[in-house]
């Protein structure tokens, strides 16, 4: 998973960078910039078509720009930690199609069987462990009542779900990785 860092923590970055870059990766950087900027909107629903507002950028640095599109793009293709994500998701994967055409057509149907599979894997152990919750702690709903050992055993539970849904996401990021480096490519 990756870290997120403060609105701050970016801009000190980038002030430190500025003074190491040369004045055409700055440019280049500005382009990126304006790539992401546009697919964030494009994923917002604020732009209805990638391919004509990029198209809209004349005597700009393309290849940054669309660095910059692709940057975001692929940021927004991850595994779903709720049915909200999908739209973002779905979006993604449309604009990518729309960036990278033909190229992208055999890999978009496989990532979202991916995260489909990946839902679906993760929802039935969720169920799985619910029921073995609730046959070692007897059934019992709510907290109030509960025994100390009974409250242990329910955080090492909670310890053991954190632990299982860890190695679920780790096997499917493992698996999304490639396609997303196959469409950056």
């Amino acid at each position: 998973m990756g870290e997120i860092r403060s609105a701050l923590e970016i801009a000190l970055e980038k002030a430190d960078r500025l003074g190491k870059i040369s004045k055409e990766e700055l440019e280049q950087q500005k382009w990126s910039d304006e790539g992401k900027k546009i697919a964030a909107s494009y994923i917002q629903g604020k732009i209805d078509n990638l391919q004509e507002a990029l198209s809209k950028l004349q005597g700009s640095d393309v290849a940054a720009v669309l660095d910059g599109v692709m940057d975001v793009l692929l940021r927004n293709v991850m595994l779903p930690r709720d049915t909200m994500q999908w739209d973002s998701i779905n979006r993604a994967l449309k604009g990518l199609a729309e960036v990278k055409g033909s190229s992208a057509a055999q890999v978009i149907p496989q990532i979202e069987q991916l995260l489909r599979t990946y839902e679906q894997t993760r929802d039935q152990y969720r169920q799985q462990f619910k029921e073995q919750i609730n046959q070692r702690m007897g059934g019992a709903q709510g907290m109030y009542g509960m025994e100390a050992d009974e409250m242990q055993a329910l955080a090492a539970l909670e310890q053991e779900w954190t632990k299982i849904s860890s190695q679920i996401n780790d096997q499917f990021e493992q698996q999304l990785a490639p396609m997303k480096e196959y469409l950056r490519g």
